[in-house]
């Protein structure tokens, strides 16, 4: 049976006051800030991470990423297909504004979304907004999601011109559909590294630095604490969160 290592880590930066992302591992949701990045081993068959960024200030954008993954974490078993994967993610996007019709005060919260199930037979991949997910591979760095962001706002080179999402999970008044981007690739070989991020990564380190991190770490625990320790480096100034994942059998 496949198995694969899982490091992860959250924390609300150096300048936010609190932590707005939630991260998920099979059907365990992790809020809050850790102190240090932790490891685990997944023990079945496939493996579900998920990263949520939460928008609309702490309380509120904390409720959206909770409940985004809270929802997606029980229906876990729609999310291994593309078809059932778009129609549980837009399911999670309604959840978001039914929310909102209760709490009033949370009106226009909103959250993004990076997804990745694993199995023996394929990587599947999912997002919505600007967390990213890479796959490592041979020296290369290759990005999977897609950023839902104005076009000229996103560049390798730096911080975002803007952070105005051409598409989130809830993020306005009234109730707009998602179109999640989802992927099939390969299964994650050994060897290869799974990253899934928050922009709080991506914008304060560079792909080049995300790939020299990822291609020298012995494991993905070292990764993790390596790529956490450049984003804190370069100021830290949004929540940070990150999965990496590798496959443990050979």
């Amino acid at each position: 049976m496949t198995r694969w290592t899982i490091a992860a880590f959250t924390h609300r930066g150096r300048v936010r006051p609190n932590n707005e992302d939630a991260i998920a591992i099979d059907n365990r949701v992790l809020t809050g800030d850790m102190d240090a990045p932790i490891v685990m081993t997944s023990p079945n068959g496939s493996c579900l991470l998920m990263i949520a960024d939460g928008m609309g200030g702490h309380a509120h954008g904390a409720m959206a990423s909770r409940a985004v993954l809270d929802y997606l974490v029980a229906t876990v078993d729609r999310l291994s297909s593309p078809a059932s994967c778009a129609e549980v993610v837009e399911e999670a996007n309604g959840h978001l504004y039914e929310l909102m019709r209760e709490h009033e005060e949370a009106l226009g919260m909103g959250s993004t979304l990076v997804g990745a199930v694993l199995t023996a037979g394929n990587l599947l991949t999912f997002n919505i907004g600007d967390s990213r997910g890479y796959l490592f591979s041979s020296g290369q760095l290759v990005k999977l999601s897609y950023d839902d962001v104005l076009e000229g706002a996103s560049s390798p080179f730096g911080p975002r011109r803007s952070h105005a999402l051409t598409q989130a999970l809830g993020g306005s008044t009234f109730h707009l559909a998602v179109e999640p981007h989802i992927s099939i690739d390969a299964p994650l070989a050994p060897g290869e590294t799974l990253l899934l991020c928050s922009d709080g990564l991506t914008d304060m380190v560079s792909d080049q630095a995300i790939s020299d991190a990822l291609g020298t770490a012995q494991d993905p625990l070292q990764a993790a604490k390596r790529l956490a320790a450049k984003a804190f480096g370069a100021g830290a100034r949004d929540n940070v969160s990150l999965l990496i994942a590798r496959c443990l059998d050979a």
